[in-house]
């Protein structure tokens, strides 16, 4: 049997392959513990589990806010909402942005829809809003909507004021294209389901 240069024989090497590759096996788990896990953890966080038929509200009181109902599979990212301003959900690769806005007389829902595309190709790059076209909610409230096009992303915006008409509520999907017609439905449905209470008299 020869030996090689060290003077150890081929069993020898082969032992020490072994524990090499075991020693690159454990500092890389190390690794992945030290880096990786922190961040699955903050993803995990940042996942609010919403159970069918919840209800979300955004805004700062019953007279100042609007409430959407969700189906199954929908979530809060809690590190991106705040109650009294914004709520960001998610279902599967479709967000869902609702924000609560200010609103001084119907003539700014036009200047609004137009801040909501300057707003959108800068955070979409590439994406453009099509026209506003009058809808209503689920509930009866007037509202407007349109498409968001973009090369990667596609989905819908909307914006309902509220009944003091001193208020609104601006949601925004957007879906990866080729995302399902069925997640893209459901994410139509909780828009549509915006509801406000009335203002007291």
């Amino acid at each position: 049997m020869l030996a090689d240069e060290t003077g150890r024989g081929p069993a020898a090497s082969s032992v020490t392959k072994v524990r090499l590759r075991w020693l690159a096996i454990v500092v890389a788990v190390m690794a992945l513990l030290t880096a990786g896990w922190p961040l699955l953890n903050s993803a995990v966080a940042n996942r609010q589990p919403l159970a069918n038929g919840a209800r979300v509200t955004v805004g700062s009181g019953p007279t100042n806010s609007g409430t959407v109902t969700v189906g199954s599979g929908w979530y809060v990212q809690p590190a991106q909402s705040n109650p009294e301003l914004e709520y960001v959900l998610r279902n599967g690769a479709i967000e869902l942005d609702i924000r609560r806005v200010a609103l001084v007389n119907r003539a700014q829902q036009a200047q609004m829809w137009r801040g909501m595309g300057q707003v959108l190709s800068l955070t979409v790059p590439g994406s453009s809003l099509g026209r506003p076209i009058r809808t209503t909610t689920a509930h009866g409230s007037p509202a407007i909507t349109g498409a968001v096009s973009g090369p990667r992303l596609i989905g819908m915006a909307t914006i309902v004021p509220g009944p003091s008409r001193e208020f609104g509520i601006a949601m925004v999907v957007l879906a990866p294209r080729g995302t399902s017609r069925e997640l893209r439905a459901a994410a139509r449905q909780v828009v549509r389901s915006i509801m406000f209470a009335e203002p007291s008299r």
